[in-house]
């Protein structure tokens, strides 16, 4: 660490004393109107500390995890981190860090090049490397750790940048959706994102006030050499609304000019202590840390969290839902099990199988789909029509989509309402299109080619009467519109029906028909034959 942290300017001091003083005689006027009691509780309240916020952060202690180098390290292990942070990476990140923890490491080098990304998943992942006490950590940047990239670094023993790689600029953005913009969110919010980003910093002895620099755009960081003549920093800050200036010999760090957040170059983040030094290769790490570098086992992400982020980018997702909602429909609209459910079947695998490994999905969501489903199956198969039973299953086969689309329950951030607000688009995008498709299916069925093979006939040619056999799709007698026959099994929509003691392949007008429900033939196109019941129009 190349400095000492400072804690406040003289005239910094005196501004707070001047408040805190106004501050009690606003309390001392408030105390008058107390009962006794509640006065006296008061007084202890503030005497303790805990009325007054400023105190209470002042005695606040951020638990050190600062630790010396080892000497040398024998089981040294790179995790590449690469990218935009969002769920997969994290996902990514943490089963390599499991991973290493198996094989007994006691190094940890987080190769970052990220130009940032979401919060959550950032700040996880540098309190886990905060808290790593089986491994020494380190960071190595050839280009840019920006954003969350830079929140990542705070967590780790050691940073070390190219002179030339950019640092820093964690401000957090939130999509504006009256103004259809991106935008800065609110004050309040980033004060969360300012204590997360100081307590980071100072848990491994970086300046705090450098660490919020990075996030509040309105907070000024001054520097002067130490006392003792070396080339040693020290820090201090003050708020943009106040005008007075610190004398020299401090100066105002530019790069945490006003409307600017702190960004640097890994040539200034050395000199202002925020990193260790420029060995930012591996072959310069590992003479750094005193370790082989043939005993350096290098983990980057694998064929299956390729595919994992493929499956898990919006539209493939929704894709997945809609091929899987039709293939269902099919299914459900001829007897048998076809194609459609198998297709239907592989399509919830993927989408699940890559939300589970993206670290999106768990358990819930699973239990939510297969919920709907049998809801769902209720409605058709147990009771009859449309109902409770149908719009219940439909609700909990969203919810489950949603859910398993984002790494939390309710949206708090502007962060989770975005992500919320893409899941939802996309899965009511998609779910008309599957409307669509199910009109287009129900009213062509068996002249698409690609659908032909998604039906399995209700009874095999082994198990028609002779006579009926003659009579099979491939040697069909034409029927005109008009005929009345008999479902001869159930049609949703698609079946059989009898016309003259002959068996016809048929599919009804959309609605399901009862096997046995007297029916009559309202269009012929080719050798698709379409029935309603008696006494009902298509």
């Amino acid at each position: 660490m190349h400095g000492t942290v400072s804690t406040k300017l003289d005239f910094v001091v005196k501004n707070e004393r001047l408040k805190h003083a106004s501050t009690m005689q606003q309390r001392s006027r408030f105390v008058l109107r107390l009962p006794s009691f509640f006065q006296a509780l008061f007084v202890l309240f503030c005497v303790l500390g805990l009325g007054n916020p400023s105190a209470a952060r002042g005695q606040d202690s951020v638990p050190d995890h600062t630790r010396p180098r080892p000497d040398s390290f024998s089981q040294p292990v790179l995790i590449e981190f690469k990218g935009e942070i969002n769920e997969m990476l994290a996902s990514y990140f943490n089963r390599a860090m499991d991973r290493a923890k198996t094989a007994k490491a006691d190094l940890i080098i987080v190769e970052v090049d990220s130009p940032g990304g979401l919060k959550i998943e950032s700040l996880q992942m540098a309190r886990r490397l905060r808290d790593c006490d089986w491994a020494y950590t380190v960071v190595i940047c050839e280009n840019e750790a920006i954003s969350g990239g830079s929140l990542v670094s705070l967590g780790v023993d050691e940073i070390h940048l190219n002179p030339d790689a950019k640092f820093g600029d964690s401000g957090e953005i939130g999509f504006d959706a009256e103004r259809w913009a991106w935008r800065l969110i609110e004050p309040k919010i980033e004060s969360y994102l300012s204590r997360d980003a100081r307590d980071l910093a100072e848990s491994k002895g970086r300046s705090p006030d450098l660490a919020e620099a990075m996030v509040d755009s309105d907070h000024l960081v001054y520097t002067k050499p130490a006392d003792d003549g070396e080339n040693e920093i020290e820090f201090t800050s003050a708020s943009s609304d106040d005008k007075l200036k610190p004398d020299p010999p401090w100066e105002l760090v530019i790069e945490s000019k006003t409307g600017r957040f702190l960004t640097v170059s890994g040539k200034r983040a050395v000199e202002l202590g925020l990193a260790q030094g420029h060995e930012s290769s591996r072959d310069a790490i590992a003479a750094e840390l005193n370790f082989d570098l043939e005993t350096l086992s290098v983990y980057k992400p694998t064929a299956t969290d390729y595919i994992v982020d493929f499956l898990n980018w919006p539209m493939i997702s929704g894709l997945l839902i809609l091929i899987g909602l039709i293939g269902l429909y099919v299914e459900l609209s001829a007897p048998g099990i076809g194609v459609g459910g198998l297709t239907a079947a592989l399509c919830a695998l993927l989408f699940f199988w890559s939300h589970f490994l993206g670290g999106t999905a768990g358990w819930l969501e699973v239990t939510l789909f297969i919920s709907g489903l049998l809801f769902i199956a209720a409605e058709i198969f147990v009771i009859p029509g449309f109902g409770v039973a149908g719009i219940t299953g439909l609700l909990l086969l969203f919810a489950s989509v949603i859910l398993a689309s984002q790494s939390f329950i309710v949206p708090v951030t502007a962060e989770d309402w975005n992500r919320t607000f893409t899941s939802v688009a996309v899965t009511v995008i998609f779910g008309c299109g599957f409307l669509v498709a199910a009109i287009v299916i129900t009213k062509h069925m068996g002249q698409l080619p690609i659908f032909k093979g998604f039906i399995l006939d209700a009874r095999s040619e082994d198990d028609l009467e002779p006579s009926e056999a003659q009579t099979s799709i491939s040697d069909q007698p034409a029927v005109a519109v008009g005929d009345q026959g008999v479902a001869d099994s159930l049609l949703r929509p698609a079946g059989r029906a009898k016309f003259d003691g002959r068996v016809f392949d048929v599919i009804s007008d959309g609605s399901f028909v009862d096997a046995g429900t007297p029916v009559q033939v309202v269009k012929v196109n080719g050798n698709v034959i379409t029935v309603s019941e008696v006494g009902v129009t298509g």
